[in-house]
Parts: C-alpha cells; structure tokens; sequence
C-alpha cells in the first residue's frame, strides 16, 4: 500500500506493482446533488466587478505598465481597488479600459497610490527567486515570492532559520530598486475530474493514470484545459504529472477506486512547460472529436461549456474541478479567495527536480488535496457556462491552493480553448 504521509502533494504517485489508495465504494461516496445557490449568488454579484477587474487588468499589463501596480475585488463592498504609483496615468489607464470595454461601471474603480509598478515588482521577484535555480528541494531556503497586495514591496516565504533582519536585507538588495522585503517562515511547496475512464471527446474533470516522472512509479492526476490548434484537439494537465513521451489513460477500475489502472487511452505527452505547470496530452483526433472545452460539474453527469478565459484578481473566488476532491464527497470545491493573485513558488517534482513556477494562490475552508493536479480552477458565468482561470498546480494543506493562469498556459503554447460543444 502507498504511503500517504505526504499529504500536500495535489499528485498522487504509487509504484508500478503495488496496490494503491482504494477509495470507498462508489455507492459510499456522498455527492452532492447540485450547485449550491450561494455560490450562483456570489459569482452573480462579483461579475460586474470582475468585468471592471479584466479590462483594468488588460490595460495595467500593455499599456498602462508604466504606472498598474495590482487589484483587489472587494465584493464585500462591491469595489475594486486600482493600485497604480501615478494618479494622473491611472486616470488614462481607466479610461482606456472603458474605451476598449464600453458596458464597464468604473464608478466601481477606486485608485490607491502604490510605491512600485507590477514590472518592477515582477523583476525584483525573478531576482529573488533565480537563486533556486538547480537547487535541490532539500537545500531550499526561498520557498516563494510575490508582490504585496498593495504594491508596497515583496513577500517571501522561506525557511525558519531564514527570516533573519540580515536575510531580508540581502533579499532586498537582491531585488533591487530599493524594494522592501518582508520574510515570514513558510513551508515548502509541492505539487496536488471526476469524469471516471473517460470516451472521447474528453473534458476537464477527467481521472487520468500514466507513468509519472520517478521511474518506476504511475501517477494520477485530473485533466483541465480542453484546447486546440490548427484543428487539432488537446488536453491539458500540470506538467508536474507525467514526463514527456508518457501515454496517458483513465483511470480502469470500479468508480471511486483510485488503483492506477490504465483505462480507456486518452493520448500522449507531447510538451510541457515546468514554469506554467502545464503539459499538452496529443488526444490523435481533430476538430472537436479528441476534447471539448467543457468541465464535469455538479449533478452526477453535468457538465458545461468553457467559452472563456481571464486572470485572476485578489479578492475573487474560484471553483475546480478535482478528481479526488470529488469522489472524497467535496463534490466541485467553490470559494477559494484570491489573496496573492501574483506569486513565483519553487516546486520540487518526484524526480528530484525543482522548477520555478508562476501563479495565484487561494484560500478556503476546503480547496483542494491530492490527486486534483491540472484540475480546472473556474468561475460560473452564466447557468450553462464557465470562465477558465487555470489550473491546479500545488498546495501546504487541504485549506489552500496554488494554481496556474489559463492566459499564461495557452500563450505558452500557442492554443486556444476548443470551441466545439
């Protein structure tokens, strides 16, 4: 039997010849019967500030990046907070995102000064963070790095031995600029749909089973992006889950039995990106016969369309679609808030490895556990259809999630969300 000790990891990963975390009988499993209207209600009153939040946020990443410093979505007192180092650029940056999003309510926009731009807060984190480069998980004393919510400075994440006044000041002068930095003691960070043995077209929710990157051990994960290119259909999972070259399959067993048992084929891995933690699945079919850019949801048999995609912002809440979150009775997880809509984290893979990978990070009183890897994390933005905001990527507990950004995945690899349904 697999050891289940390590119970951060958002992969599951068992030896060849053993068995493995048998879940509960499949009439054992509690799941739920449907959407829980709160949470339709609370994504109804956030869409009109995550509209406002979007288009600041395309204007604060092009135009804009000279002054854009971060977001906050209060839903709480329905505003969203523009944090931007110059109240006169910031007034432009507003009205270009009306101009370019004309259905906009920027009467929901508040502008609060910030001491640095994203850019200059990204560049001190790559700073920081390219001192984990080949390091091995062990020696680790950096575990993340992200932008102050209000644009103050950088937080890290390191080692308890590592949150010294000294340590902190080389970190500062490492970023550069005079950036601030503040060293709270962290944990190390490493990797985490219920659609079960899957046909074709597949979706994001599936159970997928294949070789993991430790020779001689099968991981399991979830399926999240349904995309495509030139026709052509893909899946896409964390690229934490299988090497390139594996085939990836369902999983063949009863439903609710985790056993590693390769099921139906699904496809190969063709590429990965380790710093978005995302790797392509080849389904070997085209136009729309191979995936579909949809999500399994709640009822048992429901799923839904995924027709967009957008960033995520602190203060905003996000659902996914795990596999093990499922059929452990946590049915679709909803209401993980955003509270670092952008941090760099260094995650140790089960060869050895350690990649530096890019994200947003959530909290919830349930987010996410193991197996949920490359879930689809989403928004509901109508009764029929779901807004993609990426995937799952890792976690410290049950209580919190890192996830990937769906704009990021599908730039990195030239592709688009498969729009047949």
């Amino acid at each position: 039997m697999m050891s289940t000790t390590r119970a951060r990891r958002l992969l599951l990963v068992a030896p060849l010849a053993a068995a493995c975390l048998v879940g509960a009988p499949a009439a054992a499993i509690a799941k739920p019967s449907g959407f829980d209207p709160a949470v339709i209600a609370q994504f109804q009153a956030e869409a009109p500030l995550d509209a406002v939040a979007n288009a600041v946020g395309e204007q604060g990443r092009g135009a804009f990046a000279d002054t854009y410093s971060n977001l906050y979505v209060d839903t709480d007192h329905h505003r969203v907070t523009v944090y931007a180092t110059d109240a006169g650029r910031a007034a432009k940056l507003l009205a270009a995102a009306k101009r370019a999003h004309p259905d906009i309510d920027l009467a929901l926009a508040t502008v609060v000064h910030a001491d640095y731009t994203k850019v200059a807060l990204d560049a001190g984190i790559a700073k920081i963070m390219a001192g984990n480069d080949g390091v091995k998980a062990a020696d680790l004393t950096v575990y993340s790095a992200a932008a102050a919510p209000d644009g103050s400075g950088i937080q890290v994440t390191a080692k308890q031995s590592a949150t010294s006044p000294s340590f902190r000041s080389a970190l500062s002068a490492s970023a550069g600029g005079g950036i601030p930095v503040t060293v709270t003691a962290g944990k190390p960070i490493t990797p985490r749909s219920w659609r079960w043995n899957d046909t074709k077209p597949f979706i994001g929710g599936d159970v997928l089973v294949g070789n993991d990157h430790k020779s001689g051990y099968l991981a399991q994960c979830t399926s999240g992006l349904a995309t495509e290119k030139g026709g052509h259909d893909y899946l896409l999972t964390a690229a934490h889950c299988f090497p390139n070259g594996a085939h990836v399959y369902g999983e063949g067993d009863a439903v609710g039995h985790f056993n590693y048992t390769f099921g139906n084929s699904i496809g190969t891995v063709t590429s990965l990106n380790a710093h978005w933690d995302a790797e392509v699945i080849d389904t070997g079919s085209s136009g729309g016969a191979g995936s579909n850019s949809d999500e399994a949801d709640t009822p048992t048999g429901k799923w839904y369309v995924v027709n967009s995609s957008a960033y995520s912002y602190n203060g905003q809440t996000v659902c996914q679609d795990g596999a093990r979150s499922y059929y452990n009775g946590h049915g679709v997880p909803c209401g993980t808030k955003v509270d670092n809509q952008d941090v760099t984290y260094t995650e140790s893979w089960d060869d050895g490895s350690t990649h530096s990978v890019r994200g947003v990070h959530g909290t919830a009183s349930y987010s996410s556990t193991d197996g949920d890897s490359g879930a689809l994390v989403f928004t509901v933005t109508s009764s029929t259809a779901r807004q993609a905001r990426g995937m799952v990527s890792a976690g410290n507990s049950d209580s919190d999630t890192y996830w990937t950004e769906s704009p990021d995945i599908l730039g990195a690899f030239g592709m688009t969300l498969n729009p047949h349904v």
